[in-house]
């Protein structure tokens, strides 16, 4: 039998508009978590590659949303 090696879908470290869609999360509000230093990143000649191991940690201890009942207007 030949061993398979595991295979790990998330990157390590992704670009800006990788990172939008492995997190879910806009353009402004990334450059908005780097700013305020909640996101990690590191420089690459002109790109800018995000920790998604700490990116997706940081998401994750965010309040949950409070999504209230809708109420038809009658």
């Amino acid at each position: 039998m030949i061993a398979v090696p595991e295979i790990n879908p998330t990157p390590a470290f992704a670009t800006i508009n990788d990172w939008c869609k492995l997190s879910g999360m806009g353009r402004t509000n990334t450059y908005y978590a780097l700013g305020r230093g909640d996101l990690r990143s590191h420089k690459l000649g002109k790109r800018i590659l995000i920790d998604v191991e700490q990116g997706l940690a940081w998401v994750r201890q965010l309040p949950p949303a409070a999504i209230k009942p809708y109420k038809r207007k009658t």
